[in-house]
């Protein structure tokens, strides 16, 4: 039997090509958990936390907030220039979400942080960051406080369907004991999504959300959902 020509043939080409495809996504939707973990570090469970104070998202600002209408810890960093309020209002609902109907997690509202900081800021004007987020936390009377900063959230350019630029983000999350002041979990979100084609390994992504285009605040959702259940999972 003669080989098929494909160039004659450009249907049946076009239809191979798609069937392997699909059999590769298929196969990778089957091996998400195992290209979700990215760096490889093997998570350790975290030590018994009654209560843990979630803060509202935080992010640097372009020029100093002299009046503090937001809870920003932060000082100035050039990878965060400019990102605006509504994106942090916006990704800090979306992180509330994830922990609300848990009784662990204690969601400290924009105002009420604001009057934390306030306070603690009168009292020691040059207190550093990590110093605030223990001095919240013994004010709160929580175990640990989490803390999020949001490094970039650039929007998509086009549709859903067809986007000139894609959506891009960057968050952190730190689980800090108040007692000590150490870090007992981290972790980094940092994503600009791409096409199937380009890159397969995200296919626990495209399971979620579909063969489309992200906007930002979906880009958020998906690595704060993400983020969130590992959390959970390693509490006691």
């Amino acid at each position: 039997m003669k080989p098929t020509n494909f160039r004659k043939y450009p249907a049946i080409f076009t239809f191979i090509l798609l069937f392997y495809l699909i059999a590769i996504f298929l196969f990778l939707q089957g091996c998400n958990g195992f290209f979700q973990k990215g760096d490889g570090k093997k998570q350790t469970p975290l030590p018994m936390l009654k209560s843990i104070a979630v803060l509202p998202m935080d992010r640097a600002s372009a020029e100093p907030n002299l009046e503090r209408r937001a809870c920003l810890l932060s000082g100035l960093f050039p990878e965060a220039y400019g990102i605006e309020p509504k994106a942090g209002n916006e990704v800090t609902s979306l992180l509330f979400q994830n922990f609300q109907d848990d009784q662990r997690f204690v969601l400290v509202s924009e105002g009420r942080c604001i009057g934390l900081l306030n306070s603690q800021l009168a009292a020691d004007i040059k207190a550093s960051k990590l110093r605030l987020i223990q001095a919240f936390g013994e004010e709160l009377k929580v175990d640990a406080v989490l803390y999020s900063q949001l490094l970039r959230f650039e929007e998509r350019i086009g549709t859903k369907y067809s986007a000139k630029k894609p959506a891009s983000v960057a968050f952190t999350l730190q689980l800090i004991r108040v007692s000590d002041g150490a870090t007992l979990w981290r972790h980094t979100f940092d994503q600009t999504q791409q096409g199937l084609m380009e890159n397969l390994l995200k296919a626990g992504l495209y399971k979620k959300t579909g063969l489309r285009w992200l906007t930002a605040n979906q880009l958020a959702d998906h690595g704060l959902n993400y983020a969130a259940d590992e959390l959970k999972n390693l509490l006691p």
